[in-house]
């Protein structure tokens, strides 16, 4: 059974003028979840012990100062507005009720609509010496993730499918054996924010937890299967995650214009499916929203992950995409570097 977490206070999270990272995304997720007949919860509120196990005092100070004031801007990409700070909040409180529904076994999984996004923020602000905060104000899987270790959990996965390297995610845990780190992404080169190359794989005891698979643009639904068959799944496998984290972007959807994957939404019914399919081996999966900013592909894209994990029967009205053999010898040829240079932490062949 799959629980959404949500609350109205993400809609008071505003930008001064038009901004591809609005209001109407969540809007657009929650006029269709209304009519699918799954319990909707509200959230935990108290949330300031679980920011500073994860970001710098002085870095929630300034946000929270920035919030006093009318609207600005805390780098090229990000805003910060009124309702911010009570938004950001309580979207790290929905993944935290989320976990708890989990671990409690009333939910086997749990579905978080919020905003702002995280994956973007490490313990200060900009991660990895990016050039902004990418939309983001507190890492709300991060967050998860310690919290989830603090209740009893001794292996959690976080894998994000957002179109963009999660390089805060990847900052925090990048020394903890704890946590599993598993991205797939468009390559660095060509988006922001520069970071998530195969070499970087974690350090101390966190080495060979980090798993970056960086895709070329133009990559299809055949060639990002590849990379969920060959790595992600059989690494998955042999961690052996008592609960799996998701950063869930729709962004590498073909109708973005943010990004330039080819991705269908048969590709994210297969990563559905996929995880779908581990409740058993893990407690429960809990997916919290990153990117996507077609509203249409919001809609259809959560419509269709919570048919999934509800085992509801489902139609995806779209055509898989097939990725040109060039580029498609590209994903090969990353996926067996990957491979090459994890292999010595993971069977994998």
């Amino acid at each position: 059974m799959i629980g959404v977490i949500y609350d109205d206070a993400y809609l008071e999270h505003k930008p001064p003028r038009y901004h591809i990272e609005n209001p109407s995304r969540v809007s657009s997720i929650m006029s269709t979840l209304y009519q699918r007949n799954i319990p909707i919860e509200r959230l935990v509120t108290n949330v300031n012990e679980w920011l500073v196990k994860v970001h710098d005092l002085t870095y929630i100070h300034q946000i929270d100062s920035a919030c006093e004031g009318n609207y600005v801007f805390i780098d090229a990409d990000t805003y910060v507005s009124p309702g911010t700070c009570r938004a950001a909040r309580l979207a790290v409180g929905a993944v935290i009720k989320g976990i708890d529904k989990v671990l409690s076994g009333e939910w086997n999984a749990a579905y978080a609509v919020v905003r702002p996004p995280g994956h973007h923020v490490g313990r200060s602000g900009r991660a990895l010496m990016a050039p902004t905060q990418g939309f983001c104000i507190f890492n709300n899987v991060a967050i998860g993730a310690v919290y989830a270790l603090s209740r009893g959990i001794d292996r959690v996965a976080i894998l994000d499918f957002d179109v963009h390297h999660g390089n805060g995610t990847q900052e925090i845990f990048y020394n903890d054996p704890r946590v599993l780190y598993i991205s797939l992404h468009q390559d660095p080169v060509t988006i922001f924010p520069g970071t998530g190359f195969i070499g970087e794989v974690g350090e101390g005891e966190g080495e060979g937890f980090n798993v970056n698979v960086p895709l070329p643009p133009l990559t299809g639904d055949d060639a990002y299967q590849d990379a969920l068959s060959r790595v992600v799944w059989p690494i998955i496998n042999e961690f052996k995650p008592q609960l799996i984290l998701v950063s869930l972007g729709f962004d590498a959807h073909e109708l973005e214009t943010i990004a330039n994957l080819r991705l269908s939404l048969n590709t994210y019914a297969e990563m559905f499916r996929g995880l779908r399919d581990l409740i058993g081996m893990v407690k429960g999966v809990i997916f919290v929203l990153e990117g996507g900013y077609n509203f249409e592909v919001l809609s259809r894209g959560s419509r269709l992950l919570v048919d999934i994990m509800s085992n509801r029967d489902f139609e995806i009205d779209e055509e898989s995409t097939v990725t040109d053999p060039r580029v498609k010898s590209r994903v090969n040829s990353v996926i067996k570097e990957v491979m090459g240079v994890h292999k010595q932490y993971w069977h994998i062949e």
